[in-house]
């Protein structure tokens, strides 16, 4: 989701690098060994496969349909009152992320199974519509495409950007071809988004609200 991929948590992120670190301490990467027990080279010449549009972004880069805003606001509207009126698994993800925050506070070192109740209160308190999706039994993958097309196209206008002696933004001096794609299809979301703009923005600051996260 276009906020959730914005806000950082800082205790999250923590978490994740000391699990990490705790599960790999005092191993190596090594690559992939051939038959006779040396290092594969790589194929003399060989180019890595380069990804597809797809690939490289999760969000839906067809135009939106009315299905797939109807999808969307079905989704959110029940996630939206699941936040006001959270279920007994989200108050104990919540509470457990407390607790392993004031853990980590003290130098306590999170373990695995904190970082999955980290993640589950990160999802809790900012991407509540997530959870309602997979209870729901929508394909993840098709949803957050979805989500993301609607919130991008929602977002306004970028940041502003330094620019080169010519006056063109520097970062678009070079434009991709997913950069290319997605300005046309958000162009064309945000137009056809008008009908439902007031909803969903009532809807987000809910759904996506930083101030859920536990402190």
């Amino acid at each position: 989701m276009r906020t959730s991929n914005r806000v950082r948590t800082l205790w999250l992120g923590i978490a994740l690098c000391a699990a990490v670190c705790f599960a790999g301490c005092g191993r190596k990467e090594s690559a992939p060994l051939s038959e006779g027990g040396e290092n594969s080279p790589a194929a003399p010449g060989a180019k890595p496969a380069e990804a597809t549009l797809e690939e490289q972004t999760e969000q839906k880069l067809d135009p939106l349909t009315k299905e797939d805003v109807e999808l969307y606001l079905k989704v959110m509207r029940a996630a939206a009152e699941r936040v006001k009126n959270p279920a007994p698994a989200d108050k104990a993800a919540l509470e457990g992320a407390k607790k392993i925050i004031a853990g980590g506070a003290s130098g306590r070192v999170p373990t695995q199974d904190d970082v999955k109740t980290l993640e589950r209160a990160n999802l809790v308190a900012l991407s509540m519509d997530q959870i309602v999706a997979d209870d729901m039994k929508i394909d993840g993958r098709t949803y957050r495409g979805i989500a993301e097309a609607v919130e991008s196209a929602l977002q306004g206008p970028g940041p502003t950007v330094a620019t080169g002696r010519d006056g063109q933004p520097l970062a678009d001096l070079t434009p991709t071809p997913l950069k290319e794609r997605l300005t046309v299809v958000n162009a064309a979301n945000e137009k056809f988004l008008a009908p439902y703009r007031g909803e969903i923005q009532k809807l987000l600051p809910v759904v996506r609200n930083p101030a859920n996260l536990p402190k």
